[in-house]
């Protein structure tokens, strides 16, 4: 036991990126639990579901880092290391959201506001999260000539990606701007997450199409997850690595379709009862 403790704390490279991570977490398991208390669990219920929420999301978050980053053959980690790197965001979400439309669905509980609910949760993470990546150094963005780039530090990720490896491997990489600034990615995300959750508090307050704003976070952050990956550097990539890009149109995609079918037939429905007044 002791050895895997040792183990775990060996791999935490900042502290930062530890503590906000975890408060990332925890804010999922507030919104989830406050969720589940609006919609008649018990307080031991809810409870029980909250608690599942950090297993699911740490296994997602390995699982598709494993699936688009990771050498198959030679892993950085493998699936149960108890290691504080090697995990792709994205994947946690999904799972997460599929966990808490799994346990919707065998309670018979409206779904859609039960999401709303839980996209708030998942945009605190990602704003708390991706903090924290910004503060570790990591998932760090490429050369840029815009005056908002970063200056990166002669110890960071970033460094030894651009100025030792590179110059090691020059063919293999064909940056079009040279640079000793980078975007900073991370807060790009930030950004986008404040955002949504700004326009989820306002949607909640004035009681919009239930869903609504679930499907629009879903179709704008995975729209925004694209477009980042063209300003991301890319120090490790897997066989399937190609596939994400699909995997952002998909879920942009169906969010967006579903959405505009809800608004569809809301509209035929305050139609109709228009008729009859």
């Amino acid at each position: 036991m002791l050895f895997y403790v040792s183990q775990l704390i060996e791999s935490v490279s900042s502290w930062e990126y530890l503590i906000l991570n975890v408060l990332g977490v925890l804010v999922i398991m507030a919104f989830g639990y406050h969720a589940a208390r609006k919609n008649t669990f018990t307080w031991f219920s809810a409870l029980i579901y909250t608690a599942g929420i950090p297993l699911v999301f740490l296994i997602g978050i390995r699982l598709a880092y494993l699936f688009f980053y990771a050498d198959i053959n030679d892993p950085v980690v493998h699936f149960l290391d108890l290691k504080l790197y090697g995990f792709s965001l994205y994947g946690g979400l999904i799972l997460v959201v599929a966990y808490s439309v799994i346990v919707a669905w065998l309670s018979r509980i409206p779904v859609w506001n039960w999401l709303d609910f839980h996209g708030i949760g998942v945009m605190g993470y990602v704003a708390l999260g991706k903090t924290g990546c910004f503060l570790n150094g990591c998932c760090f963005g490429s050369p840029t000539l815009m005056p908002w780039g970063i200056n990166y530090a002669s110890d960071s990720h970033a460094y030894h990606y651009y100025m030792v490896q590179a110059f090691n491997h020059i063919s293999s990489h064909a940056w079009t701007v040279y640079s000793d600034r980078i975007h900073p990615v991370q807060l790009y995300e930030v950004i986008i997450a404040v955002a949504l959750l700004i326009t989820g508090y306002l949607f909640l307050r004035r009681k919009v199409l239930p869903g609504t704003f679930f499907l629009l976070c879903a179709a704008l952050y995975s729209l925004a997850r694209l477009g980042l990956l063209f300003l991301r550097a890319n120090p490790v990539m897997g066989p399937h690595f190609y596939a994400l890009p699909w995997l952002y149109v998909t879920v942009a995609g169906l969010s967006v379709g579903i959405l505009l079918v809800r608004l569809y037939f809301q509209y035929k429905s305050v139609n109709r009862g228009s008729r009859f007044k």
